[in-house]
């Protein structure tokens, strides 16, 4: 240990001639305290068994031994007053004396009066790793090394404190196994700390001492600690860059550029990680992570586009691995590859309407409309249009419900009302309480020929396209629930649905509105969502209680109703209302989303087609589904990371 406020008298000549052995490539300052008080300070010339030289005003002094007592450090500004010298000394005594608590007093009386006396804050510091107290031991070598690392060799205490936390987690989670129980959230939180105390050791010795041998081990191991113990992704990719950089070639480097590449992916940095593991895959390839690069490669691709080559390295790994895991991921880049996935130009990733116009798709967000071309499987903005409706109100509307036709575009918000669009005249009108609505907070929008319905939170509104006049239906004048959620139109009724179980129709001859009950859904079942499809209704549901969902199919008339469940056992709350189905007229097949993969259903012959395919989460995390829209012979899915279309050949071609 290289002392930096070292005492010594006439006994210390052994002491003297060690330090002095060990700290001769730099240039000491000594500071001679005399009997008769006096302190002189100079630069030292070296001694004998009696007597020691000093440089002072250029000028080199002889004094004994005997007499005097002499403290070395390696910068003036560093050096103790008097009055911080003796308390420290006091310290040193009581610490022969084996007074620890008292000695500590005076080592913290010692740097009250000189912050930077590095050897109090030395002394401290082993003191609290004694007792066990760790991050204050680490506090005071800190302190040390930012005083003064070039005169205290702190490696082997740093080393010693960042592997016992280390070793202390391993036996307690040996224990923990070995004694079959389950590690709680305070076991949970102390390995974190203790991790975080390693960690902190080892960055001491990575930035004060970096020519140590042991760094390039230290680098690597801290670099691991960070991402896999603290998931700090963004710290522990840059030490473990730097790692990679300055010793190419330890033995961690392979398993470093590995994390490297799987890292710069999550954070977004697609290009970079794809290079690095590619270059891994070439000077590694029995590497026992080669499988798990390429399949990496593939979701890089498939993120950033490059279907072809997504299927090509996922197809490659297919013929490689014979890890269950790695086929299974395998197996959902491949199915991801069937969809088309869009999140440019949106207001905002969070889909909450889709209406289509034959030509283009109308796009519904928490922050606004948005309208795109849907010829081909490309995805090009129109501005004019989203840009006039999304003007018309401030803030931009939170679009909740669209219906389209040849002329108009009306679009149902949850804080504005109604804005209505003429795509003809290119005007945007806003429709609210003064305009006859019964709420501001429009939840779905049908219409035909000659209606348009609004669903909201205060009944229904009729209202006819040519005369505009208006009907308002609620629980005070018809008998209906006030809490709608979505409708549908037949050419001879309405159908409303609530968030509750109630279904009412209305009979558009006689005016009349009629409660419905169907034999086969229980009690407590929630209305997600009416669709007309050819001469059926459908509509899906959902049951809190038995934690199930599925759907609903009747003639127009409400007659030969069947019910089918789709999901059972559903432990998540929130993913049972994702159910939703839809079609096209003349199309013999339905699209039916569920929370985790979509089907094609065959409701004349009550069959699915086998297998279904998966929503591709690989590359959008923490999707859930939110609306559905069908167009020719594809499915458009808005949801709350984006909007995801498949078209029914593909899906095929993949389940295939």
């Amino acid at each position: 240990m290289k002392n930096f406020f070292t005492l010594f008298s006439l006994t210390s000549l052994v002491l003297i001639l060690v330090l002095f052995t060990s700290t001769a490539h730099t240039e000491q300052y000594v500071i001679i305290d005399m009997e008769n008080g006096d302190r002189l300070t100079g630069i030292w010339r070296g001694a004998t068994d009696t007597h020691f030289e000093i440089e002072y005003n250029e000028q080199v002094l002889r004094f004994p031994l005997e007499g005097h007592t002499l403290s070395f450090v390696s910068k003036l500004e560093n050096v103790p007053d008097r009055t911080a010298a003796k308390h420290y000394r006091n310290g040193l005594a009581l610490l022969d004396l084996e007074s620890p608590d008292i000695a500590k007093r005076n080592f913290e009386a010692a740097l009250e009066e000189f912050p930077k006396f590095a050897d109090a804050h030395y002394q401290l510091g082993l003191l609290y790793k004694i007792d066990g107290d760790i991050e204050k031991a680490l506090a005071r070598f800190r302190s040390v090394a930012l005083i003064d690392a070039e005169n205290f060799d702190l490696v082997p205490l740093l080393q010693e404190i960042g592997n016992n936390a280390i070793a202390t987690i391993d036996t307690d989670a040996a224990a923990t196994t070995d004694g079959n129980a389950v590690a709680t959230t305070d076991d949970n939180t102390a390995a974190m700390e203790k991790y975080a105390q390693a960690i902190d050791a080892f960055q001491l010795i990575l930035k004060y001492y970096p020519e140590h041998e042991a760094v390039p081990t230290l680098s690597y191991q801290t670099g691991f600690l960070l991402v896999e113990n603290l998931k700090d992704k963004v710290a522990g990719l840059e030490l473990l860059k730097n790692a990679t950089d300055q010793f190419p070639t330890a033995p961690e480097h392979e398993k470093a550029i590995y994390i490297i590449g799987g890292l710069q992916a999550e954070l977004g940095e697609l290009e970079k990680a794809l290079n690095i593991l590619i270059n891994f895959s070439r000077i590694y390839p029995n590497s026992v992570w080669v499988d798990e690069t390429y399949l990496k490669q593939a979701i890089i691709y498939l993120q950033m586009g490059d279907k072809v080559n997504a299927v090509n390295t996922a197809n490659l790994v297919l013929q490689n691995t014979d890890d269950p895991t790695i086929t299974e991921q395998v197996d959902d880049v491949l199915q991801a590859s069937a969809w088309n996935i869009f999140t440019k130009d949106l207001p905002d990733t969070s889909i909450q309407a889709i209406a289509v116009d034959g030509t283009s798709l109308w796009v519904g967000t928490p922050k606004g409309i948005a309208q795109f071309k849907t010829s081909g499987n490309g995805w090009k903005a129109i501005e004019t249009g989203a840009w006039l409706i999304n003007k018309s109100v401030q803030p931009a509307p939170d679009v909740r419900a669209i219906a389209v036709n040849e002329s108009e575009v009306w679009v149902g918000t949850r804080n504005h009302g109604i804005i209505r669009f003429n795509k003809e005249k290119h005007e945007a009108k806003n429709l609210t309480i003064a305009d006859g609505l019964p709420s501001m907070w429009i939840r779905d929008i049908k219409m035909d020929n000659e209606e348009i319905w609004f669903a909201t939170d205060a009944g229904v509104v009729r209202q006819n396209l040519k005369t505009e006049m208006q009907n308002h239906y609620n629980q005070e004048n018809n008998y209906i629930p006030n809490d709608v959620h979505s409708i549908a139109l037949t050419p001879d009724t309405v159908w409303v649905g609530t968030s509750g179980d109630d279904i009412s129709i209305f009979d558009r001859e006689t005016g009349i509105w009629n409660r419905q009950n169907f034999i086969g859904l229980e009690a407590k079942t929630q209305i997600v969502r009416f669709d007309v499809v050819s001469d059926k209704i459908f509509f899906s549901w959902y049951n809190e209680e038995n934690k199930e969902n599925g759907f609903f199919q009747a003639n127009l008339d409400g007659s030969d109703g069947k019910d089918s469940p789709v999901s059972e056992g559903i432990e998540v709350e929130t993913e049972l209302d994702d159910i939703l189905v839809t079609g096209i007229v003349d199309k013999k097949y339905l699209w039916v989303a569920a929370n985790d993969y979509v089907a094609i259903y065959f409701p004349d012959i009550d069959k699915y087609q086998e297998p279904t395919i998966g929503y591709p989460k690989i590359v959008l995390d923490d999707l859930s589904i939110q609306c559905i829209a069908a167009d020719k012979n594809r499915v458009w899915i808005g949801t709350t990371q984006g909007m995801l279309m498949i078209d029914a050949q593909k899906f095929r071609q993949t389940t295939e």
